[in-house]
């Protein structure tokens, strides 16, 4: 299965009858936040040693251990995120906004016998929370626009045709070759004693079009947990925490593509390529974390990230529509007329296992003054790994795409997360900043260093008896590039291609309420 059309971190991806799978994919499913409440979110997620937090059982269970009283939490967020796509040396600027609940749960404690010791000997408490914590944010919006005087996405097209040497009666009716022939997109080549197809433009015609483009995705990765956390002399701390990530991820992408040439030439005025894929799914995993404090002053942290097999079926349709210039006529001498096609709605099961993580962490704590916190995060993202489900056991192996996600991606990412809280009487302020490398090896792709995604963060919260109430505000910077299509190198292009640059600027305002449990 050889690919075409080729896009680095978000995909268009084609496959001749199914939804291609691919690094994209693989680099989806493991991203994660850096926290889900808004005191998480106000110290940049750097809370692996901290504890006492609901979103503590997605990161590192041992920290719900240090709750001291029972209590439901629920936040709300709003996420607004703004792309400027720059395609062919022309930037455009779109924006998305997203309101969303990051985290709702529980934290019930329970007392041990030193519970109310001042210098316990055993176990202090138990602590049961049942948790839902959103880990990834898929919302975006993408528009580029510009005009390309040297390829045409037809041509792309005809390579793809091209491929396998098929009849036109070969075509998959789910490839985006079916679809082109069919609406007049592309032609039999009538110089070849094989099977081969050009543009509808011409083999060697001039190309001057203006290409318009959209990408339009929504969506989100949840994890449902229980952890189950026990401290042990304020000293030790232990949890574990297991459960369900659910995926929801729909992508709606437009590719318009219309004639600019000051031609007498009859043929195409425009085609339109619109791609829809819905994915779903669930995964299983486990975490597992400590704490240690070897006095009043450090907490040490580790936690350990099983990784997650996700069960994910895609469901997807493609849709071309042509226009064509009045009197247009095919090389056949046949009138060429507008059409609109799509291919039947498919669903692709398939599994997607995503890496383990390895959290150290360290804070300074002053109960009365404030803490600093600091997290590394060890993620292997060349360990994920694409496979057919048992049902689809005799089907496509993605041994390609396995050693492309190898080969391509760091297989040694450390993310950073640090932060700080100061208190003041009942008040807390709170900043911190956050780096998240790019997931792919140096070298592997062009501009690694842009894809890094730095975040900034600044929080308050106000701590009574009564309720906790907390706010937070997240400044998020990070790039992605995606290509449209690619050209093969003995196609009259010469393989050009041409990349869309995506920097994105993402803002997101999170509250937090946390109410004791009597």
């Amino acid at each position: 299965m050889k690919f075409k059309i080729v896009v680095t971190v978000l995909s268009f991806f084609l496959a001749d009858n199914i939804i291609a799978q691919n690094e994209a994919d693989a680099i989806r499913y493991s991203a994660q936040s850096i926290g889900s409440t808004a005191r998480s979110y106000g110290i940049a997620g750097a809370f692996g040693s901290v504890g006492a937090d609901l979103s503590c059982a997605a990161f590192n269970p041992a920290g719900m251990a240090r709750f001291r009283k029972s209590q439901f939490g629920f936040s709300t967020s709003f996420y607004n995120v703004k792309n400027t796509a720059t395609y062919i040396n022309k930037d455009l600027t779109d924006k998305k906004f997203n309101f969303n609940l990051p985290n709702v749960g529980f934290a019930f404690v329970i007392p041990g016998e030193d519970f109310e010791n001042k210098k316990p000997t055993g176990f202090v408490s138990f602590t049961l929370g049942f948790n839902m914590n959103r880990l990834n944010n898929l919302h975006n919006r993408s528009l580029y626009n510009a005009v390309n005087s040297s390829s045409s996405i037809t041509q792309n097209w005809a390579d793809r045709a091209n491929e396998f040497g098929y009849t036109p009666r070969e075509f998959s009716r789910y490839s985006i070759e079916h679809l082109a022939y069919s609406t007049w997109a592309i032609d039999k080549d009538t110089l070849s004693p094989t099977p081969r197809y050009i543009s509808a433009y011409g083999a060697n015609a001039p190309i001057k079009v203006n290409q318009l483009g959209s990408l339009l995705t929504k969506g989100a990765i949840n994890d449902y947990n229980v952890s189950f956390a026990a401290n042990y002399q304020h000293k030790l701390l232990f949890g574990i925490s297991v459960g369900a990530k659910s995926v929801r991820y729909i992508s709606n992408s437009t590719f318009l593509e219309t004639d600019v040439r000051n031609s007498p030439v009859k043929d195409i005025k425009s085609v339109e390529l619109n791609e829809y894929v819905k994915t779903s799914g669930l995964g299983l995993n486990a975490k597992i974390g400590v704490n240690f404090s070897p006095n009043e002053y450090v907490r040490i942290g580790y936690a350990f990230h099983s990784p997650t097999v996700y069960n994910l079926k895609d469901s997807y349709n493609y849709t071309i529509a042509t226009a064509y210039d009045f009197g247009a006529r095919d090389p056949f001498d046949s009138l060429r007329v507008g059409q609109k096609m799509s291919t039947p709605s498919a669903i692709y099961n398939y599994k997607v296992t995503s890496p383990s993580r390895n959290i150290f962490s360290l804070a300074l704590i002053d109960k009365n003054t404030g803490f600093i916190a600091l997290d590394l995060e060890v993620v292997n993202y060349a360990s994920a790994n694409l496979s057919p489900t048992k049902a689809n056991a005799s089907d496509y192996n993605f041994t390609q795409e396995n050693l492309r996600i190898r080969s391509l991606l760091n297989s040694s990412a450390v993310n950073l997360r640090v932060g700080a809280e100061y208190i003041l009487d009942n008040y807390r302020f709170r900043a911190g900043y956050a780096r998240n490398p790019s997931p792919y090896r140096n070298g592997a792709v062009p501009y690694v260093k842009d894809l890094v995604n730095n975040i900034y963060t600044l929080g308050f919260g106000i701590k009574t008896k009564a309720y906790a109430f907390d706010i937070a505000y997240v400044n998020s910077r990070s790039a992605f590039y995606t290509v449209p299509y690619t050209l093969d190198s003995n196609n009259s292009a010469n393989g050009q291609s041409y990349a869309v640059t995506n920097n994105i600027r993402s803002s997101n305002i999170v509250f937090s309420v946390g109410l004791p449990i009597n």
